[in-house]
């Protein structure tokens, strides 16, 4: 029978060894301004385990090859007595699995579940259990243990309203590079406007009489390393293919004098030191531009793209996985972009459920194939009833007008209008041109109109980023007058704001020439536009018409041959008929 029990632990202990990468527990009450005695609230357990050790199924972790893995709940450790009826129905740690990488060995898995409780229930419950992997900084070497706790606060709120506690998760492992330092800013939310958030070391025995941390608890190893300011770590290592626990506490306080938290949730996770990459360059996940407004039981999906800024024949991107999932949301393999070699993407499909209402945020990391890791990339979902967000068009706009005018012997107007509409990513540039030329001799004059009709054909595209653009505003004008004594022509020209210019000519005989050069103005419209949530791209299609008339008209000058030509042609003739009549008489 001994030797039975023996072989059980034995077996107990290899399976359950090394498949723990940390967590956290989270909780908020459904409706945080009731008024009822029973508060209803819903924790939420997210963990990370190491793959394929942990298989990506539902009941993570006893529905895998845990067969012996004993079923546990959430213990009450603290303040039991004050515990609101939670040891009547104790929630399960089993969750369901919600990304894995092959690549990284990494499985991450979240159940959340509504459990009832008493208002002015404070009590603390926690996760524990033993199997970090092999850690440079815990206690023991002998399968280390974690205790990953979290405080049920439904006393009121000074404002009359139950607490909602922070919301905060890191993902594990992190990964940073040897004899360099790496910055891990902790995320954190907080529903609460005006509380004081603060983050700590996690303690062995904290001043609440709570085991905060087990046998990752801070040591004068990772105190070396490792600086916490305010909710950022700072991490530096001089030794390479290492890991290393970290255990933090988020609390919020009603105020900065206070001393009692009014929520405290545990951070746990794993630091991994690499050598030296080939590539040091970390990959970049581009913002959503879709809406970010769904409404409930309408599926939507969208795509995340990452850059990868590393030869892609030595180095590619080889992750993109979720952080932080929202329940029922999945996701397609990584997928190679066929117009871009450096982009890869992932597109999520996601049907947001009657009790998702509200705000659900998403986080995603990206990875090289050397495990180098981008920054976080976190976006919050507003989930409603009604419809969607509308489409909001949005367009920059930049005028400049330039006229220039000279009279001479001829004279020559020109207007040229360039217009350019922009929006986020498309460009479009219509370009009107107007020239008259009126060309005046002493005895044809030729007028030549040009005239262009444009056509807009507009198109709307969705968009959701958020834009501003700005112009200057310039003008300036110049004129310069000359006159000179002389013979010349005089012309008026009057141009109609539509872009068709009409002269007309008046010939005429006088001693004085005006002669007026250069005439300049140059206007710029300022244009500042904000886009809200959405854009509409507007994309404009330009349809050209030019007729060109030209008219040679005949001089209304007196005709000098004819003035003169004609009386010498009849006296011509009379001559001609006087020596005619003469010649026959003599005959």
């Amino acid at each position: 029978m001994i030797i039975l029990f023996l072989l059980i632990l034995i077996r107990t202990n290899l399976i359950d060894s090394d498949h723990f990468n940390g967590g956290t527990i989270n909780w908020a009450p459904t409706y945080r301004n009731s008024t009822s005695s029973s508060i209803l609230i819903t924790i939420t357990q997210s963990y990370s385990w190491t793959y394929p050790t942990i298989s990506c199924l539902t009941n993570v972790p006893t529905s895998t090859n845990w067969i012996l893995y004993p079923s546990v709940s959430l213990t009450c450790i603290a303040n039991c007595s004050t515990q609101g009826g939670y040891s009547s129905n104790p929630i399960n740690i089993l969750t369901d699995c919600t990304s894995y990488s092959t690549s990284l060995g990494v499985l991450a898995s979240q159940r959340s579940v509504n459990i009832t409780l008493n208002e002015g229930t404070y009590f603390w419950i926690a996760y524990q259990g033993t199997s970090w992997r092999t850690l440079a900084n815990a206690a023991t070497s002998f399968f280390p243990g974690w205790s990953i706790v979290s405080l049920i606060n439904l006393q009121r709120r000074p404002d009359g309203l139950i607490n909602t506690p922070l919301v905060s998760q890191v993902a594990s492992p992190q990964y940073v590079i040897v004899n360099r330092t790496a910055t891990i800013k902790i995320p954190v939310t907080n529903v609460d406007i005006g509380d004081d958030i603060r983050c700590r070391w996690s303690s062995k025995s904290s001043a609440y009489g709570v085991d905060e941390c087990a046998d990752i608890c801070t040591s004068t190893s990772t105190i070396s390393l490792a600086n916490l300011s305010g909710c950022t770590l700072t991490f530096t290592a001089t030794t390479s293919n290492v890991w290393y626990a970290i255990a933090l506490q988020v609390e919020d306080f009603i105020n900065t004098t206070s001393t009692k938290p009014m929520s405290s949730v545990a951070i746990q996770f794993l630091i991994y030191v690499l050598a030296t990459p080939t590539c040091t360059q970390a990959p970049v996940i581009l913002p959503l531009t879709d809406c970010l407004e769904i409404q409930v039981n309408v599926a939507v999906n969208f795509t995340l793209y990452a850059m990868n800024y590393c030869n892609r024949t030595k180095v590619i991107i080889t992750d993109l996985i979720s952080t932080v999932s929202i329940t029922g949301l999945s996701a397609s393999n990584l997928v190679n972009s066929t117009t871009n070699t450096s982009l890869v993407y992932v597109t999520f499909t996601w049907t947001p459920q009657i009790n998702q209402i509200g705000s659900q945020q998403f986080c995603t990391l990206a990875y090289t194939s050397e495990s180098v890791q981008s920054d976080p990339y976190c976006v919050t979902f507003t989930v409603g009833i009604s419809q969607p967000c509308t489409t909001t068009t949005s367009t920059s706009t930049t005028s400049t007008i330039t006229t220039s005018e000279t009279t001479t012997t001829s004279t020559t107007g020109t207007t040229t209008t360039s217009k350019t509409t922009s929006t986020t990513s498309e460009t479009t540039t219509t370009s009107t041109t107007e020239t008259t030329t009126t060309s005046t001799t002493s005895k044809t004059t030729t007028t030549t109109t040009t005239e262009t009709t444009t056509t807009s054909t507009t198109s709307e595209t969705t968009t959701t980023t958020t834009t501003e653009t700005t112009s200057t505003s310039t003008t300036s004008k110049t004129t310069t007058t000359t006159t000179t004594e002389t013979t010349t022509t005089s012309t008026t020209s009057k141009t109609t704001t539509t872009g068709t210019t009409e002269t007309t000519i008046t010939t005429s005989m006088t001693t004085s020439t005006t002669s007026v050069t250069t005439t300049s103005t140059t206007i710029t419209t300022t244009t500042t536009v904000t886009t809200t949530t959405e854009t509409t791209t507007t994309t404009t299609s330009v349809t050209t018409t030019t007729e060109t008339t030209t008219i040679t008209p005949n001089s209304n000058q007196p005709n000098l041959l004819l003035i003169v030509g004609l009386p010498i042609f009849g006296l011509l003739l009379i001559l001609g008929g006087t020596c005619f009549w003469i010649y026959y008489r003599k005959w």
